[in-house]
């Protein structure tokens, strides 16, 4: 995945995808895409192998970039509580932002495309490491379980959320409740 990350086709191809996407999950076309980006489709299928694994890939690359700006300014809060609330309000925020991008790339990433399931293990690693940095050295009796918990919760939320168009004031509601059970003082 490395190779491809580094690939300049390729992270062209994941702009227009993005792009794309903010008119929705029907308005993302691998033939537009090639032409868009004046690759041929054999290009686009060497890179991803349905049009699920690409607006899936496209989501990945945003959580890891999303990921790494956690990392470099951690969440500010006295408690755990506080810092995890403020990961996961930013989440909300950004589905309420781009809500017609955000679906599309939720959509994809929730498919039964094989390759779509591994990506979304992978941005389920990557939301595992973002919360973990913003438990930060708080002691926790079952730190992994913590994690793992509000991680199901998220997957529970997002799937409401894609199929009962809710909002994100929403999502913000019932990430926020688990989060105040799952890491309450």
């Amino acid at each position: 995945m490395e190779a491809k990350r580094a690939d300049p086709r390729y992270q062209q191809l994941m702009e227009a995808t993005r792009a794309a996407a903010r008119d929705g999950y029907d308005a993302v076309s691998m033939r537009q895409l090639a032409e868009s980006c004046k690759m041929s489709m054999k290009t686009i299928y060497r890179f991803c192998h349905s049009k699920d694994q690409l607006i899936a890939e496209a989501h990945l690359e945003g959580m890891m970039d999303f990921r790494s700006r956690v990392a470099a300014r951690p969440p500010v809060g006295a408690t755990a509580q506080q810092r995890v609330q403020r990961v996961v309000r930013s989440f909300a925020n950004a589905l309420e932002v781009d809500e017609m991008r955000s679906r599309a790339m939720l959509q994809a990433l929730y498919s039964l495309v094989a390759k779509a399931i591994e990506l979304r293990a992978k941005v389920g690693d990557s939301f595992a490491t973002i919360i973990d940095a913003a438990i930060g050295e708080t002691e926790l009796a079952d730190r992994a379980a913590v994690i793992g918990t509000l991680a199901h919760v998220m997957d529970s939320v997002i799937g409401i959320w894609l199929a009962q168009r809710h909002d994100g004031a929403w999502v913000r509601r019932e990430l926020d409740a688990a989060v105040r059970v799952l890491l309450s003082a």
